[in-house]
């Protein structure tokens, strides 16, 4: 063994094990950074339009048609506000206190826009219509339901705090 191997080896080891700590080091935030945050503002801008949405399906209930895509349409923009509130929430180093608040409030909301959907596209498909010879009882009663059922979306949506 010559004396010269002896210093490069040890400076090949050293270099080896500065490059692995190094690596080690790096690894978890790398883990971390790979996880995209979601804007806020992105997130209160879905929650709006999806707002905007659930008052628009309201002045539409006349045309049953229109009132399910525009539900659909909000349950969807709501959906997405929640996914990436959660998203956020799980990458962030500390829980937002309102967010357990805020993400009850949103699956409060969905669940009414679910609902009303459903009622919705149900009565379409069934042919209810609002000028029934019954006096549209039917179809007012089914229509109050929808009614609330959106209304109550709208005050939960309003007030979620992304």
């Amino acid at each position: 063994m010559s004396l010269d191997s002896d210093p490069v080896r040890r400076y090949f080891w050293l270099a080896m094990v500065l490059w692995l700590g190094a690596a080690a080091w790096a690894s978890p935030a790398l883990a971390q950074s790979g996880r995209g945050q979601y804007d806020a503002a992105d997130i209160q801008q879905k929650v709006q339009k999806s707002l905007t949405l659930q008052q628009q399906a309201l002045q539409s209930l006349g045309d049953s048609n229109q009132a399910v895509t525009l539900v659909r349409s909000a349950w969807t923009e709501l959906r997405a506000a929640q996914h990436e509130m959660i998203m956020n929430a799980s990458g962030a180093k500390y829980v937002d206190p309102l967010f357990e608040m805020s993400n009850r409030r949103a699956e409060e909301a969905l669940g009414h826009l679910q609902a009303a959907g459903d009622a919705l596209a149900t009565n379409r498909s069934a042919g209810v219509r609002v000028n029934d010879e019954d006096g549209g009882q039917a179809a007012n009663a089914y229509l109050a339901g929808v009614r609330r059922h959106i209304e109550q979306a709208v005050r939960l949506t309003n007030s979620l705090a992304v």
